[in-house]
């Protein structure tokens, strides 16, 4: 039921509710609203990495503890530590430069480090 009401949810807030098996949660993904906060998925963790002036640094820079992630089916559960978890229904679009976690309570934006708004339309 739980996936029902996710898929429902995806299919009424999302224009384009697309999950491209070419599209991959892995590389580098900049919060929308939060242009000084990037995550960087690799095959397990997710890194913080954050910039004053907009350019973003590597692995190296990112804060310490990533967090680690799992697909769970068609559902990403991110362990945000001390029993915290971010479980949501990934769907990519814009040729998967736009990545949004679709969650109960709404939708956390995130697109691919190097593309903006414009590069959609």
């Amino acid at each position: 039921m739980k996936k029902f009401l996710m898929l429902v949810a995806c299919a009424t807030l999302l224009s384009s509710c697309t999950t491209k098996e070419e599209c991959t949660i892995e590389g580098r993904w900049v919060l929308e609203g939060f242009d000084n906060t990037l995550y960087e998925f690799t095959d397990s963790l997710r890194y913080t990495i954050y910039s004053t002036t907009g350019t973003f640094g590597t692995i190296a820079d990112a804060i310490p503890n990533p967090n680690e992630w799992v697909m769970d089916g068609d559902t990403i559960d991110i362990d945000l530590n001390f029993g915290n978890h971010l479980r949501a229904y990934p769907v990519f679009d814009c040729d998967c430069n736009v990545l949004e976690f679709v969650t109960p309570t709404g939708t956390i934006a995130h697109r691919e480090e190097g593309t903006t708004a414009a590069d959609c339309q």
